[in-house]
Parts: C-alpha cells; structure tokens; sequence
C-alpha cells in the first residue's frame, strides 16, 4: 500500500453532481466494468424519493480535490421481509487508490448508518455493499470491514445473431403493454408480489416506482403485462433501452431491467412467453446484445430459464455484508 494520505470528507451538494459523473467515468475508464453514468442518469438515479443525496452522499477530498465519493441507501423493509438494509455506493480514483482513501469511505459510510438505526422499522438490519469480482481491490477493502460474501449475482447477455424464439403463452394467458394512468399501481403490486420470496428483496414504494414511470427511463412501449384468462395482470417483462449507455459502450444493447410472475402462475410457460416477449421487442428495435442480471441462487429458477433461451453469464458481481442489529 502507498502512504496514506490526509483525507476530508465534506457533504454533497447538487452542484456536485457533474464531478461525481467525472469520477464515476474516470473509474470505469480504468476499470472497464461498464458502469459509466451522464449527469441525467446519475440524476434520475439520485433523485429517486429515499435517497436524498445531500443528506446521505458525501466527496472525499484531499488538499481540496476531489478523490472519492460515498453514498448511502437505506432500503426499508417490513415484518414480511424481517430485515432492512442500508447499501453503501462509492469510488475511489483509480490514481489515489491504495492510501486509505476506501477504508475512510467505507468506515464513514457504516458510521452514517449506524447513526440511521432509529430510521430501520426492523429488529435486523444490514449493512451491504457490491463489487464485480475482478475488483480484487474492493473485496479487499471489504474483507478488512469485517463484512463477508453472502451472494453472487450475473450479469448476462443474449448476443446470438439468431432472433429471439417466438413467445407462446399458456391457454387463456395473453399479454398487453402498460398504460400510463390505469396500470400504476397494480404493476408495481405484481412486481413486489412475485419478488417477495427472492433473497434480500424489499419492497420499492409507490413514490419510488412513479419516479421511474415517469421518467424518460421508462419505455411503456417495452413493458409487458402478464394475463390470465380472467385479464388480471399477473406477469411483468420489462425492458429498456439506454443510449447514453450504448453510445459509451460502443454497441446496441437493451435490458430485461425486470422480470416477474406471481407465484400461482409459475411453472406454466408465462415467464418465458414474457422473457421472449421483452427479447424480440428488443432486437426489433436494433438490439445485437440483450443483458439480464439475476441471483445465481434464484429459488424460482431464473437461472435455468434465462440459459434455456440462449443467455450466457458475462459478468458475476458478489455482494458483502454486514449485520449491524
């Protein structure tokens, strides 16, 4: 390790944001793993109602310049879930890495949320952070924080030249794509629904979800809705595409961001119809890459599904942690 150095942190403000996006691109430069982020992105990122960055976000500075940022979540949970947990973000600098400057972001991070504890409606409480495995850096700085890999997670992509196979849904079962002003509430019911008995999973909250819907992140175009033979919705499939991503990544790619099916309802064909369904709109819109993430140990058998019809693991992430009560 280099010698430390002397480090201040001082709190975010907005006016911060365009030398976070700096840092977080200079990073990825370095590092590779696809994680770079305009001011919009970052912006309809940060400003997700919960996460209020000038409370809970914080640059790291040595000698007035910026090295490093932190940012903590605080995702509640309920007597259902038993749990909450509070998720530290932050980077350091590829050029001042190795001088105690991560080991200060992450102590002030489990500081912030340890001093947060009131703020958890639950008896447990985590504290967690993530790092792609080839981060050897990160796992370090984790491994020093007394936290331990609980979970592996893939990224995976579709990048066959085949199309995608044709969906064929189950008798009765139909699908139709969402309607902003009708289909709000009950999608986000089914999505929070059919995740409750996947590891670590807290409910989003309806504010949360609006967020989202009605950003310019949100393609009603790509989002599928499940049915079943009554017409309730009981499935959700849906997809993006970023191209402020695709252009800094040099390629065409789309996500699956979310894929759901209520569990009376599984086992019958409607997963995979949706996933095709996501899958060709994609690629009919110039997709040559598809990406999915997914728990390796996903206990509805996502994993099995997503090989089945040509997904391949393309990166793996793990995430550590820490019981804080």
């Amino acid at each position: 390790m280099s010698e430390t150095v002397e480090v201040t942190l001082r709190p975010f403000t907005w006016d911060d944001l365009p030398t976070i996006v700096d840092i977080i691109n200079r990073c990825d430069a370095v590092d590779g793993l696809e994680r770079g982020l305009s001011e919009s992105e970052l912006r309809a990122w940060w400003t997700v109602p919960g996460i209020d960055p000038e409370a809970n976000a914080f640059l790291a500075t040595v000698a007035g310049e910026p090295v490093g940022y932190g940012l903590v979540r605080l995702r509640k949970g309920d007597e259902r879930s038993g749990f909450s947990k509070f998720v530290a973000h932050g980077l350091v600098l590829p050029e001042w890495r190795g001088r105690g400057i991560g080991t200060r972001i992450l102590a002030e991070s489990e500081r912030r949320a340890r001093a947060r504890l009131d703020e958890a409606p639950t008896a447990t409480v985590y504290f967690d952070a993530y790092a792609d495995v080839r981060q050897s850096d990160a796992i370090a700085l984790y491994t020093r924080a007394q936290m331990q890999p609980v979970r592996y997670f893939f990224e995976m992509v579709y990048d066959s030249p085949e199309p995608p196979a044709t969906p064929v849904y189950p008798p009765g079962y139909g699908v139709r794509t969402f309607v902003r002003g009708q289909d709000e509430e009950v999608t986000l019911r089914v999505m929070n629904t059919a995740f409750r008995d996947h590891w670590g999973h807290t409910d989003d909250s309806l504010e949360e979800w609006l967020h989202w819907v009605n950003s310019q992140y949100f393609s009603p175009d790509m989002t599928y809705l499940g049915l079943d033979p009554s017409g309730e919705i009981v499935g959700v499939c849906l997809c993006n595409i970023y191209p402020e991503e695709n252009e800094r990544v040099g390629r065409e790619q789309g996500w699956v961001d979310t894929l759901g099916v209520l569990r009376e309802h599984r086992h019958i064909g409607l997963g995979r119809a949706l996933l095709l369904e996501g899958m060709g709109a994609l690629r009919r819109r110039g997709c040559t890459h598809i990406l999915l993430g997914v728990d390796t140990e996903n206990p509805t058998g996502a994993l099995g599904l997503y090989e089945a019809v040509g997904f391949r693991a393309w990166k793996k992430q793990v995430m550590y942690r820490k019981t804080l009560r």
